[in-house]
């Protein structure tokens, strides 16, 4: 996912994010208690909830458990005894303790659902906050659409999880360890037949785990890569429609489609193993039963009523058991989810504040490149032993070839990446010894390609520096020649941008994206090739409304149009990530002059664009 305010992004990483980001990204499915015991670090924000949310499972179980008591009480003691008046009382107990087990369900299960929704909202405030803190470097590598996926639909299952599926899981386990308490309470033999079945219904439930788990994570995977391919489709629909790959598109969704239907309709057959394998075995214990216990009551060594009842108890094992195997459905679904959510928080942001950062003091702006080198990929260098200085009121214009760094250069200035070599100052505060929010504070940038947000210019404008007033805005609207273009739409501020600002021309949004930066007052502003896609009339505007917001800050401009820094106080060019020529005012003449003289590579490539513009 490239970020929207940046240009020339890369594609590759330097060593150290690679290492950092790569071992999560590639992590393979692992063992799921290390995976549990993380979900549970979750709960420990609501333990007092959750107690009362196992307690409500262990008193649903005791309920659950009691029928077959007080069916084998009223056929030894009623139907079978002296007691047959009293029948009535067997069948009224049978009613409360149906109503109370409803009762305790009600809140058993809204309790999990309630606790569910709690740490589920955590857990994507925490991943949300995370993917905020990650670098840029990261979003080069990562898919929108697969970002959204974990964001949204991965702890949409976690809430499953949290919200039923673990707690339905334990309230079964509950059962079944009663039921065998009971059983063996009641008659050794017939609890051992029981006993004898567990171990059996344990390694299935582990060998279906251990199938659905990848399956389910195959699952997740291809429904990320889906909402990436939708993602790209919707977000470049204008290019789509112009270029009429309508056919091409849809071709690529279904592949995508289809790779998520593969992967559906293999764990779709894994799962639809269990039901028939339950009721198999469930019948063959039953039988079991039948047969122990029959022989049991012929010989008077077993009440009918305790045959009738464990009868009873296995047959109740068959909703929990194969409850507990479409519940594992869900656990696995989550340990893939919980898998891809770790991925993201395990990431570890390359750019971040160092152990002792202190705030950036008030600065004037003097911007110093001692002997910077840089590359993406560690390997393949961007910048070479660049050294140069910027004063406070100059413009300082970078220009050259493309690939020649030029983008690469200022990024440096707000930590978008870090220097590899050499140190990168503001008036003698190493950047990165101070803390990024105050850097960034300021440090300004308005990039050619604009992102306005879908609300209205007004929030827009005022992006960056919430609660500021509305005299305030029109300022800098002012400033940034954008004002009377606002002020004659019918709803003047408040007009809504539409998404991405596809309601305003090029030239319109530059100039709203400027007034934003200068609303946020930085020392340092930048400008990377802000009039390349403008009409003559709209870069006029524009220049003017730069040559207001610079007084008194430090400007950094990229222009491909070198007859847009003419008028620059420096010069900058660089060519294969080295300063090719630097460009100073002498001797009464500019910086343009003075390298027009030298005949390099700017007069060159000046002569070229000139060259250009004269012919027919």
């Amino acid at each position: 996912m490239k970020n929207p305010e940046r240009s020339g992004a890369r594609k590759t990483e330097g060593k150290g994010h690679v290492k950092a980001q790569g071992k999560a990204i590639n992590r393979t499915s692992g063992p799921a208690w290390p995976l549990l015991k993380r979900l549970a670090h979750y709960v420990k924000s609501h333990l007092g909830l959750f107690a009362i949310t196992v307690s409500a499972a262990a008193l649903a179980a005791i309920f659950e458990l009691l029928p077959p008591f007080l069916i084998r009480a009223a056929i030894d003691r009623c139907v079978l005894g002296d007691e047959g008046n009293f029948i009535w009382l067997w069948a009224a107990g049978l009613l409360a303790v149906s109503l109370l087990q409803g009762g305790v369900d009600f809140l058993r299960l809204y309790l999990t659902a309630l606790l569910g929704q709690k740490i589920v909202f955590r857990i994507r405030n925490d991943l949300f906050t995370h993917l905020n803190r990650l670098s840029f470097s990261f979003f080069d590598r990562a898919r929108t659409g697969d970002l959204m996926s974990r964001v949204t639909s991965d702890t949409d299952v976690l809430s499953m999880f949290f919200g039923r599926a673990g707690i339905i899981v334990l309230t079964n386990a509950l059962f079944l360890i009663g039921v065998m308490v009971v059983l063996f309470s009641w008659n050794w033999i017939l609890g051992l037949v029981y006993a004898a079945m567990l171990p059996v219904i344990v390694v299935a439930i582990r060998i279906y785990a251990r199938k659905v788990r990848p399956a389910m994570g195959r699952v997740r995977k291809t429904l990320g890569l889906l909402g990436s391919t939708l993602q790209g489709t919707l977000a470049g629909i204008m290019v789509v429609k112009v270029f009429g790959r309508d056919k091409y598109e849809e071709k690529r969704f279904d592949r995508s489609s289809s790779k998520n239907l593969s992967a559906g309709v293999e764990a779709a057959k894994i799962q639809s193993l269990w039901m028939p394998f339950m009721n198999v075995f469930m019948g063959i214990g039953t039988g079991l039963i039948l047969w122990v216990g029959g022989y049991g009551v012929i010989r008077g060594g077993i009440s009918l009523g305790t045959l009738i009842a464990f009868i009873t108890y296995i047959s109740m094992l068959l909703r929990p058991v194969r409850q507990t195997g479409m519940m594992m459905n869900v656990v696995m679904r989550s340990m893939a989810a919980s898998e891809r959510i770790f991925e993201v928080l395990d990431t570890i942001p390359e750019i971040a504040d160092s152990p002792g950062a202190l705030p950036l003091p008030p600065i004037q702006g003097i911007v110093k490149f001692d002997n910077v080198s840089f590359s993406y990929d560690g390997n393949n260098p961007v910048l070479i032993d660049v050294s140069l200085k910027a004063l406070p009121g100059e413009l300082v214009a970078v220009v050259g070839p493309s690939g020649a760094g030029k983008s690469t250069l200022v990024h440096l200035i707000p930590r978008f990446y870090n220097a590899e070599r050499g140190s990168l100052t503001l008036d003698g505060n190493d950047v990165r010894e101070v803390t990024l929010d105050s850097l960034r504070r300021n440090v300004g940038i308005a990039l050619q390609s604009v992102f306005l947000f879908d609300t209205s210019i007004r929030e827009n404008i005022a992006y960056g520096s919430p609660g500021v007033s509305d005299r305030e805005i029109e300022r800098v609207a002012r400033t940034a020649q954008i004002h009377d273009f606002i002020h004659s739409l019918p709803m003047g501020y408040g007009t809504p941008v539409g998404e991405r600002g596809v309601r305003l021309s090029g030239g319109q949004r530059q100039r709203i994206a400027l007034a934003r930066v200068l609303l946020h007052d930085p020392r340092v502003l930048i400008l990377d090739e802000p009039t390349s896609s403008v009409d003559a009339a709209t870069e006029r505007k524009l220049r003017d409304a730069f040559e207001v917001a610079r007084k008194e800050r430090t400007t950094f401009v990229i222009a491909h149009r070198l007859g847009t820094v003419r008028h620059a106080d420096r010069i900058i060019v660089l060519k294969n990530g080295r300063v090719e020529e630097l460009g100073l005012p002498e001797a009464g003449k500019t910086a343009h002059e003075m390298l027009m003289v030298a005949g390099g590579l700017y007069s060159t490539l000046y002569s070229l664009q000139f060259t250009e513009a004269v012919e027919p």
